[in-house]
């Protein structure tokens, strides 16, 4: 009984952290056409340059990249990633596009980006992904012993390529400042989620 309760719990956190991802998305990097990096930010730059919705372009990725974890990667670590990798996209479709603040890209990517970086950490205490391109480095890490940050930072970089490519300078700048950000909200949930924890 205990144990239902918290794969319940476990699996309703889990739901939080994915919406606030969509949330952020959908209110914050979609409506400024800016990719900060992984399945998401491709979907963007997808969407931006061929208006392919980005909810199809996400779950297209992950079902590919779901085959390639079944493929390389153990079991139990597949079916994690499988139940992020089919309800993010599900939660980007259901969660409107809209542009909270139209009038300064600046503020959107700011406050886009610790939304975006806490879902993340949530994610990460709960040993948990919404798949994507998370998963080449997993690989990359059992069979070559590549520290998965590294080729993750890689492939974050080259999407972030891909606003100078279809956008401008400022729209590349704008994502690597985002990836800055999510990655110090990322820290500074862990750190408290650690003290809250010792506590």
């Amino acid at each position: 009984m205990k144990n239902k309760k918290r794969t319940s719990a476990k699996l309703l956190i889990m739901l939080v952290a994915l919406e606030l991802i969509a949330f952020s998305l959908n209110m914050f990097f979609e409506p400024h056409s800016i990719a900060a990096g992984g399945a998401t930010g491709i979907a963007i730059l997808l969407q931006a340059g061929w208006k392919i919705p980005t909810f199809i372009s996400v779950l297209s990725i992950n079902i590919v990249m779901l085959v390639l974890a079944y493929i390389h990667l153990d079991r139990q670590t597949t079916i994690k990633l499988a139940i992020g990798s089919f309800m993010l996209p599900l939660l980007l479709y259901i969660t409107p596009v809209y542009n909270l603040i139209p009038n300064n890209r600046v503020i959107s990517i700011i406050v886009g980006s610790i939304i975006f970086g806490i879902g993340l950490a949530i994610l990460y205490t709960l040993n948990m992904s919404s798949g994507g391109t998370t998963v080449p480095p997993m690989i990359i890490h059992k069979n070559f012993g590549v520290d998965k940050y590294i080729s993750l930072f890689i492939i974050d970089g080259l999407v972030c390529l891909g606003n100078f490519a279809l956008n401008d300078l400022i729209s590349f700048l704008l994502a690597v400042m985002s990836v800055g950000i999510s990655s110090l909200a990322i820290k500074g949930f862990g750190i408290f989620h650690q003290r809250h924890i010792t506590q």
